[in-house]
Parts: structure tokens; sequence; C-alpha cells
């Protein structure tokens, strides 16, 4: 009988800290607010800037390349959208468009020389390293030569090359396709 009592004890003191413990003062008519609200469907922010007006000067439809499907990770890429990509790759390589390549970049990313490698964090800094330092004729040959039905996924992402090295791996970076890196 005696531990019942305690026990009872403890928990209203319990119960008393735990309504110490909410923020605010609240009142009978604020409890019946509370009430009505919790049985109001919430609203999260995407539905609120929806129902507000749209500027003027903002489209109010998305523009195709945003239409693009997000992807988890790299093994949730379908092998159309990888050999799309790396068909990509192999274009502006091709033509050694360092803009082009530039644009395929998720950044910051690391390019590893044969000196040294180095982490880019922007585009100009990429740009700036110049085609002649980018585009050597074995990295050329390697990402020409390169089987786009072998491609496989890792946690890596996916390794553009003929024979391994030099490669340009590309993955999955914020829902979408870029290149991650660059292996001399």
């Amino acid at each position: 009988m005696r531990k019942l009592g305690l026990l009872l004890a403890v928990g209203l003191l319990c119960l008393s800290l735990a309504a110490c413990g909410q923020s605010g003062e609240s009142s009978s008519g604020d409890t019946a607010d509370q009430a009505e609200q919790s049985q109001l469907p919430e609203r999260n922010e995407t539905e609120e800037v929806q129902d507000e007006a749209p500027d003027a000067a903002e489209p109010t439809e998305p523009e195709p390349d945003s239409q693009a499907p997000l992807y988890e990770d790299n093994f949730s890429v379908d092998t159309e959208a990888v050999t799309a990509f790396a068909q990509k790759i192999q274009s502006v390589t091709a033509e050694q468009d360092l803009e082009g390549l530039a644009d395929l970049i998720a950044y910051p990313v690391y390019v590893g020389f044969p000196e040294g490698g180095e982490s880019v964090t922007s585009k100009e800094e990429f740009v700036a390293l110049g085609a002649e330092r980018i585009f050597t004729q074995e990295l050329l040959q390697e990402i020409q030569d390169a089987d786009l039905e072998s491609l496989s996924p890792s946690m890596a992402g996916f390794s553009l090359s003929a024979s391994g090295k030099p490669n340009i791996v590309f993955g999955v970076a914020e829902g979408t396709l870029a290149v991650l890196a660059i292996n001399y």
C-alpha cells in the first residue's frame, strides 16, 4: 500500500512538472483555439507558396530542364539516363568544349592531375584550369573508347573510361546526374 502511494505521488509530480514545462501561458480560450487548430489539416510551405499570387518576374511553370527526374542515389538511375549523360560527356570531350563540360559538373569537383589533385569549387575556377590541361590526349582517347553499355553504378558513381584511368566519374548530385570527378 505504501509503494502504491509513493508511485501515485511520483506520477502526480511528473505530471505537474510536465505542465510547468509548456511554453506560454494558456487560458481556456487558448485551449479551445489549439483544439480547433489541431483538427484543421496542416499546410506545408509549398502549399502556402502556391496560394500566394505569382510574382510577374518569376515564371509560373518550371523550365523544361527542371522537369528531369530526381534520383535518390546512383543505383536508382535508369540505364537510358546513364547512357544519355555519358553521351553528353563524350560529346563535350570530343569537341574539347570546356564550358560544356563545366556545365555538367557538380561543384566542388575533384580533378586528379598526375602532379596532384585539386578541389575546384566553381565553374570559373574550372574553366581557368584551361582546355589544354583538362583535355589530355589520354583522357580524350579513354572517353571516346568507353563502352557506354557496360556502365554500372557504384557508391562513387559511374566511371566513364575504356580501361579505367584516366576517367570521368559521374553520378547523382542533389537528385540529378553530374560530373563528380576527373582522374588522370
